[in-house]
Parts: structure tokens; sequence; C-alpha cells
């Protein structure tokens, strides 16, 4: 089970990318059951230092109000939340907020994926069946 933090009227998480002997983690990521896909800033791919392929994919994408983005989507070896994790992941690293209030989106492709449960009333998460 993982502990939710209720700030601002959003639900946030701290996240763990890992990437072969490599990690980092992210705090300050939205649990968005509203974005397709999980979005994580570009800076993170410095940290774990890991570099641009041709698997890569650029991706473009439209945030609340029509804004355009594009981004490039990676898979990364681990992420986790709490202890939650998948492994393989097609993570998008790019802009998601103009003003960088944001270090990501946790979106319904890892909360699916992983069988997350969201409690709204005790504000945690966790793995169905586990």
């Amino acid at each position: 089970m993982y502990n939710l933090h209720y700030k601002d009227g959003l639900l946030y998480a701290s996240i763990i990318l890992q990437e072969g002997d490599k990690s980092v983690i992210i705090d300050d990521v939205i649990v968005d059951t509203g974005a397709y896909h999980t979005i994580i800033l570009t800076d993170y791919l410095e940290d774990l230092d890991v570099a641009f392929t041709e698997d890569d994919e650029l991706v473009k994408s439209s945030g609340y109000g029509g804004l355009q983005m594009s981004s490039v989507r990676k898979k990364i070896e681990k992420v986790t939340i709490g202890d939650i994790s998948l492994t393989n992941m097609k993570i998008d690293f790019g802009e998601i907020d103009p003003y960088e209030r944001v270090n990501g989106l946790v979106g319904l492709d890892f909360l699916r994926s992983a069988g997350v449960i969201i409690d709204l009333v005790d504000l945690t998460m966790y793995k169905k069946n586990g």
C-alpha cells in the first residue's frame, strides 16, 4: 500500500525510475486518472544517464485546454510507486507544465497495467489481489 499526498486539490506520489544500476526518485508526480500516458520531465533522463535510441518514439499529445506538446516515448526498465512496480514500461518524457510546478503525471497506462486501486477515503493506492 502507498500513502498518497493530497495537495492543492490533487493527488501526488513519488515514483522511482530504474535503468540498469541507476535509479532516480521523482517527487511531486500527480496521480492523474485523466491522463492516458505517464509523462515525466525530460530532466530525469539525464539523472538516469539514458541515451536516445532508435526504439524511441516522438509523440504529440494535447493537454488540458488543447495545449499541444511533444515528448519522447522511451522504454524504462522498472517504474515503482511504493510496493507497486512495472517492468519495461514505456514512459513519455517532455514538458508537462510550462511553469515547472509538476514533475510528472502517473497516467492510466501505469495504473491499469499494475492493477492499482485508489482509495479516496484513506488516500492510499494498492495493487488489486495483492
